[in-house]
C-alpha cells in the first residue's frame, strides 16, 4: 500500500518526535550521571577548604604578631612578611575556590557544567602546584628563622659565623629547586607505576593535569563549534 505525501509527513513528524524524546532522555541521563559523579567530589573539596582556612589562621596571627614586634629589624621582618603574604594569598585563593565550588550551578547545560568543573579543577591544580613549589622555599629557612626568634628569642643569624652563608645557600638552593622539581616530576611521573597517588602528585607538579584539563576545554569548544578532531 502506497503512502500519500501527507501520510509521509505525519510519519516523519512522529519519527522526529521520537528522536527528540530520545535525545532529551539521553541528555537527562548524561546530566544525572555527570552530576552524580562530580557532586560528592565537589562538595568534599568545598568542605576541605574550611580545614585549610582553620589551618592558616594561627599562622596568620603568629606572623602578624611577629611583624609588629620586629618592624625595625629587616633581617626578621622580610622573611615574616614573605610568610604572611604566602599564607594570606593561598588562604584567599582557597576561600575563593571554595565559594565557586559551593555556588556551582548543576542546572546549567551539561557542556557548560563540564566547562565550569574543568576551570575549577585547573584553578585548584595551579594553586596546589605553586603553593608546593614556593612553599618549599619559604617554609624551610625563613620559617625556621622566624619560629626560633619568635618563640625562643634565638637569633639564628648569630649562632655561628657560617650561618649567614648557610642561610643564603639554602635560599638559592630553594629557588633553583623550583624548575628542577618541575623537570624531575616530568621525568619520573611516567615511571612510578606502583603508586597512583604519587603519580598524581608528580603530574600536578609537572603541570600534566592542568594541560589535560585545558585540552578537555578545547575539545568542548570544538564540540560546540561543530568541529571534529582528526
Amino acid at each position: 500500500m502506497e503512502m500519500t505525501l501527507d501520510q509521509l509527513k505525519t510519519e516523519w513528524a512522529a519519527r522526529d518526535r521520537l528522536l527528540q524524546d530520545s535525545i532529551r532522555l539521553h541528555g537527562r541521563l548524561l546530566r544525572e550521571s555527570f552530576v552524580d559523579k562530580h557532586r560528592t567530589r565537589m562538595e568534599r573539596l568545598a568542605a576541605g577548604g574550611n580545614f585549610e582556612l582553620l589551618f592558616a589562621l594561627p599562622f596568620l596571627a603568629f606572623f602578624g604578631w611577629f611583624i609588629a614586634r620586629h618592624i625595625a629589624q629587616p633581617e626578621f621582618l622580610l622573611p615574616a612578611v614573605a610568610l604572611q603574604a604566602w599564607t594570606l594569598v593561598f588562604a584567599v585563593l582557597g576561600i575563593q575556590q571554595r565559594q565557586k565550588l559551593q555556588n556551582l550551578d548543576y542546572g546549567q547545560p551539561v557542556i557548560e557544567l563540564q566547562r565550569s568543573v574543568e576551570r575549577l579543577k585547573i584553578a585548584r591544580l595551579a594553586t596546589f602546584k605553586w603553593a608546593f613549589l614556593t612553599g618549599q622555599l619559604l617554609w624551610w629557612v625563613p620559617f625556621v628563622l622566624v619560629l626560633f626568634k619568635g618563640l625562643f628569642g634565638v637569633n639564628l643569624y648569630t649562632v655561628s659565623t657560617f650561618m649567614p652563608r648557610f642561610i643564603a645557600c639554602n635560599i638559592l638552593f630553594g629557588v633553583a629547586a623550583i624548575p628542577c622539581a618541575i623537570w624531575a616530576s616530568r621525568r619520573i611521573g611516567d615511571r612510578c607505576g606502583g603508586s597512583e597517588r604519587f603519580r598524581k602528585f608528580t603530574d600536578g607538579i609537572a603541570g600534566r593535569d592542568i594541560a589535560a584539563a585545558r585540552e578537555f576545554l578545547d575539545r568542548l569548544a570544538r564540540l560546540e563549534r561543530g568541529e571534529t578532531s582528526d
